[in-house]
């Protein structure tokens, strides 16, 4: 229903490409996600109507994937982080989904990435302090039965957190 308000240029993927205002409306939004419509289509210099749509295309065709407040882990008590690299015993379908099962349903997972090199995967883990975080990959990772092994980089300090993707690189 959206999509009939606009003419869609796509890739040589087929992939639909963005025009400037939706370049915008996605920079501003990773700024303030509770930017209200009359707010974002001011920044972008378009009316309310044709912002909203254009937000709208945006998060049904998956652009946008949901809006989150972004909190400050301090304050909530929760100071170790840390990158734990992760080998799994093999790579059975078993033991994927095992082990991807056990990423999804821990909250102290921040982040999961599947990577090349020495180790499969590489987790963003939080605890309340560095005892809790050994704890953690002792009792709950290791005692997975299908990790090999872990290497662990405990984070000193923040530096970058989250910052936005570059949408104005994204070519038009």
């Amino acid at each position: 229903m959206i999509g009939r308000y606009f003419t869609r240029k796509r890739d040589f993927l087929g992939e639909i490409m963005l025009d400037a205002y939706e370049k915008k409306i996605l920079k501003i939004l990773q700024r303030s996600g509770r930017a209200s419509t009359q707010e974002l289509s001011e920044a972008v210099g378009l009316s309310p109507s044709p912002c909203w749509r254009r937000v709208k295309r945006l998060e049904e065709d998956g652009y946008i994937r949901r809006y989150a407040a972004i909190l400050d882990g301090k304050k909530l008590g929760l100071r170790a982080f840390a990158y734990v690299q992760v080998s799994l015993v093999d790579h059975a379908e078993d033991t994927i989904a095992r082990f991807s099962l056990f990423v999804e349903e821990s909250p102290q997972v921040l982040e999961c990435a599947s990577i090349t090199g020495d180790f499969d995967f590489l987790l963003k883990v939080v605890a309340t302090d560095p005892e809790a975080l050994e704890e953690f990959i002792m009792r709950d990772i290791l005692r997975l039965g299908v990790v090999r092994t872990t290497t662990t980089n405990f984070v000193l300090r923040q530096m970058k957190s989250a910052g936005p993707f570059p949408v104005g690189a994204i070519s038009a």
